[in-house]
């Protein structure tokens, strides 16, 4: 029996032994090539390198937006997640709560297997030094170099050039079938402005490496790898000097109306009042109450469009901020100071006790427009038959339908079209819109692109707000009630349900300085890809052409003109134009129109928004503009001011030197 037993056991190690030999051989001499390979690749990671993002580039050969090298510790997946001990050490070397370290690994092991979770981003030198003196006592670890956004001129045109921060997973899908190209989790995106509008053409393809990992699971060295792929740039239409100028003029302009000051300085040797950053006396803004300031004169915005072919010059919104808060904050691990840090700063960049900052008041904020609407109510009256050489006589204001309607002056007899946009004579105006009536002003209106988006190039997508042109079947629609003949009356001087942004002023005012040509406004001027050939190229786009007399538009343009004339609204602040170019026998003429924007009524009336639409030259025009100024009390006191600056600047009349810096050239 025992021996039966034994030949058993025997038999069984026998074949134990020989199936051993046989998987051995099988292992070492069919299958062992293949499995050295396999073995060899499970020692790798396949990890991608960030591309530059492509640069903003100003029609100066200004670089608004580029890259800067910024060291990252990051953390390669192994299998299990790292220890205690090599988290503290981490912490230690990088001055992060371990928490924090521990609930980003393990949520980055979660996802994309092998992925770089990101630690820190931006080292410091101290830290950088640390990290790599100790990496060989930290499996995992590794410091690379990646490019992070920069913007060299800080808050220039900072609404208008956006921001980037990380991919939502809404945007996975929405850039990745624009582009037809994959989008990671690991993205940086635009969320605004050109950053958003161009965000296909500027995000660069990422390279690989493959990363050989050492028995300890250390990195070893980079086996393979491909090059990253730059952006393209995209070169924008702004100029950054006069930029910098309609900048420096909005924020000059709100603190003094807020300090209690007419912003232009006064001369009183000449009874004159110069230019915003001449030297001379600051004079009380309101001349009959010395004490009166414009406290809520906190925000402004302004456009500046080249007339011949839409080119947006300048656009800046007030409060501005610096966008290189942007840089690195929003890649901070949770739980940090860092990231407390940078939860303050975008609650104070969307505080409305701050200014919301991040809103772009030259194409997001509508308003009414005050009497720069004026000039809809001229056409539309000529358009319908009237005589624009009939006087009327204004004696400070008209009664209508049981109501006064005032004027701000009495104007007297013989009142003409001319004088009336030149003086701003409000009765004029009312008369004019109840012989027309509303259906004539709207129709006009729409014609010259109000209440509707510009379709600008550059924008991101939403940004630009349509705005209200008010009707009979708007009313009806959105109030549900019907037109009243007295809301035409406020219609007609731009007061009421008017509702437009600066950017739509601006090209309303460009439409009648081309003759009524109305251009698409355009920020991006071409795209170029990184070896310097031209991807795309923007041409002038003609969005409408008016449909009016031509003596009637020029009846028009000789108002604006006349605005700047003894008498006309904006007279105190061009009164020395026209003026000669710098080395050249050109004069330049300026044709405008001032508006006051009633905001409020009763106990909840407010300081009125300052409206200023503008051209220049008037007899050959190349730049048209618009500026408003939030409760900075009207557009001569307010407005007027900064348009002059633009002049100044665009034309060449004057360096402007703002208080501690040298204006751009």
């Amino acid at each position: 029996m025992v021996k039966r037993r034994a030949i058993l056991l025997g038999f069984i190690v026998t074949v134990a032994m020989l199936v051993l030999i046989l998987r051995v051989a099988q292992l070492q001499l069919v299958e062992g090539e293949t499995l050295a390979d396999a073995s060899y690749q499970q020692r790798l990671r396949l990890l991608r390198t960030p591309a530059p993002r492509g640069d903003l580039i100003s029609a100066d050969g200004v670089v608004l937006a580029e890259n800067r090298p910024a060291f990252v510790a990051q953390y390669i997946p192994l299998g299990d997640p790292p220890g205690d001990d090599w988290i503290q050490r981490v912490a230690y070397l990088t001055d992060l709560p371990p928490e924090s370290i521990s609930k980003a690994i393990e949520e980055g092991m979660a996802g994309v297997p092998y992925a770089p979770v990101d630690l820190k981003v931006d080292l410091d030198l101290d830290e950088y030094t640390a990290l790599m003196e100790h990496r060989d006592q930290l499996p995992g670890l590794r410091v690379v170099s990646r490019p992070v956004r920069e913007y060299p001129l800080g808050d220039l045109a900072s609404q208008t050039l956006g921001y980037v921060l990380k991919i939502s997973e809404r945007e996975l899908q929405e850039f990745g079938e624009m582009s037809g190209r994959d989008y990671y989790n690991t993205y940086l995106v635009g969320k605004a402005g050109v950053e958003r509008a161009a965000e296909v053409d500027l995000q660069g393809y990422d390279g690989e490496v493959r990363v050989e990992v050492d028995a300890s699971g250390r990195l070893v060295e980079s086996v393979t790898g491909r090059a990253p792929v730059a952006g393209n740039d995209v070169h924008l239409t702004l100029d950054t000097g006069l930029q910098r100028v309609l900048q420096d003029a909005l924020e000059t302009v709100t603190e003094r109306l807020q300090q209690g000051y007419n912003p232009l300085p006064y001369d009183r040797s000449m009874g004159r009042y110069l230019n915003l950053w001449d030297d001379g006396d600051l004079l009380p803004a309101d001349s009959r109450r010395p004490s009166r300031t414009y406290d809520d004169a906190t925000s402004a915005a302004g456009v500046v469009l080249d007339v011949n072919t839409g080119r947006v010059l300048a656009i800046a919104s007030h409060p501005g901020f610096d966008l290189n808060v942007f840089a690195t904050a929003p890649l901070h691990l949770p739980d940090t100071e860092e990231e407390r840090e940078w939860a303050r700063e975008w609650s104070r960049l969307n505080s409305l006790a701050e200014g919301q900052p991040l809103f772009n008041r030259a194409v997001s904020q509508v308003s009414s427009p005050g009497s720069t609407f004026k000039m809809v109510t001229a056409l539309a009256y000529m358009e319908d038959g009237h005589s624009p050489t009939r006087g009327h006589t204004c004696q400070g204001a008209l009664d209508m339908f049981g109501q006064t309607y005032g004027c701000w002056g009495v104007h007297g007899s013989g009142v003409t079209l001319h004088r009336a946009l030149a003086e701003s004579c409000n009765v004029y105006f009312y008369r004019a819109g109840l012989a027309v009536g509303i259906d004539s002003m709207e129709a006009m209106a729409k014609q010259l692109g109000l209440g509707v988006p510009t379709g600008m190039v550059g924008l991101g997508p939403d940004e630009e707000a349509p705005g209200t042109v008010p009707g009979r079947e708007w009313k009806q629609e959105v109030l549900d009630e019907i037109w009243y003949p007295g809301e035409t009356l406020m219609a007609a001087i731009g007061q009421g349900y008017h509702a437009y942004t600066p950017l739509q002023m601006a090209n309303y005012a460009a439409t009648i300085a081309s003759g009524g040509t109305r251009y698409r406004p355009y920020l991006i001027d071409r795209v170029v890809d990184p070896q310097g050939d031209i991807v795309r190229q923007t041409e002038p786009e003609v969005a409408h052409v008016l449909d009016v007399d031509p003596d009637h538009l020029d009846r028009v343009q000789r108002g604006m003109e006349g605005a700047n004339e003894p008498r006309g609204t904006s007279y105190s602040r061009f009164w020395d134009y026209p003026k000669a170019m710098p080395g050249t026998d050109r004069e330049v003429s300026i044709a405008s129109k001032t508006g006051t924007a009633e905001v409020g009524s009763g106990a909840w009336r407010m300081d009125s928004h300052g409206w200023f639409v503008a051209y220049a030259p008037a007899d050959d025009p190349e730049i048209a503009l618009a500026v408003v100024v939030d409760h900075g009390g009207g557009g001569s006191l307010a407005a007027a001011p900064v348009a002059r600056a633009i002049m100044e600047k665009y034309f060449g009349f004057m360096d402007f030197r703002p208080e501690g810096e040298m204006m751009p050239q």
